[in-house]
């Protein structure tokens, strides 16, 4: 949907939620919103309050945008609650991720002899499949799928990220954390034998990466994530395989409290969140 399109759902959205004409200076709250806010969750707090139900003779105690900014706000907060369990899955998978290959392939280093390739002008085609219908990488039998998604993986690159792979002083772990999420994801199903996730089926690391992956960017576009509850038992799973227990992990990240930075600029009439 374009921004156009956008803008007019979610200005008929806000018509039906007000059912009355508002006077100048609510007009232009509200424009302070659209101008401000995420439209996607915007205009699906909007639609929630619509569908919202009152009790016979009860008094709202809220104005209607009081009441569509705290819902706009426990939607953020919704978002916001993910974000740990993204954080724990990335972090755990990749950290195992160089663990099991530096094992497999006998060097922590064993993406440079790919990284190389690419520098020299080479494709996955240049390693050649042998008898056994499996390529090589530093000497160990690979799947070709393996060998296509790691390059792939490097080629989606950006020159300095490559640079960074060539310094003397890099780290063999510092692969894993310059390819993308699903780029590592992609490289694990290729090859599942050399990086095993505990009892954890190929085909349902596949389905929770995917849910993982596209939750992931949902979050960092801002976009609503409908789905919850499916992202988190795609979580709970994943780091259950690489044994990470995700209740432990919500509980201790539940009770730890932080020191949140002072405000240094005084409320004053102008600023739209919270409304006045």
């Amino acid at each position: 949907m374009s921004v156009a399109k956008r803008e007019i759902s979610l200005t008929e959205a806000l018509g039906r939620y007000l059912s009355y004409t508002p006077n100048y200076a609510e007009t232009e709250q509200f424009r302070t919103d659209l101008r401000t806010m995420n439209h996607t969750l915007l205009r699906d707090s909007i639609e929630e309050c619509i569908q919202a139900k009152k009790a016979p003779g009860e008094v709202p105690s809220q104005t209607k945008r009081q009441l569509m900014h705290d819902v706009y706000m426990r939607k953020i907060k919704e978002l916001a609650s993910l974000y740990p369990f993204l954080f724990a899955v990335e972090n755990a998978l990749r950290s195992v991720a160089a663990e099991r290959y530096a094992t497999a392939f006998r060097n922590p280093f064993w993406w440079r002899i790919i990284h190389s390739a690419i520098a020299d002008g080479k494709n996955a085609n240049n390693f050649v499949v042998q008898q056994d219908g499996k390529k090589r990488v530093n000497n160990t039998p690979v799947n070709s799928a393996f060998v296509k998604e790691v390059f792939i993986s490097i080629e989606r690159m950006s020159d300095s990220q490559r640079n960074i792979l060539s310094a003397e002083d890099c780290s063999p772990i510092v692969f894993y954390e310059e390819i993308t999420l699903r780029n590592l994801a992609n490289i694990i199903y290729a090859d599942w034998l050399l990086c095993p996730l505990g009892g954890l089926k190929k085909s349902d690391f596949n389905s929770h990466m995917s849910t993982i992956c596209n939750a992931r960017n949902e979050i960092f576009h801002s976009n609503p994530i409908k789905n919850r509850a499916t992202v988190f038992t795609a979580c709970e799973r994943i780091l259950d395989s690489v044994d990470v227990h995700l209740g432990d992990f919500d509980q201790k990240v539940r009770h730890v409290s932080y020191t949140r930075p002072s405000p240094s600029i005084r409320r004053n009439a102008r600023h739209c969140i919270p409304p006045l």
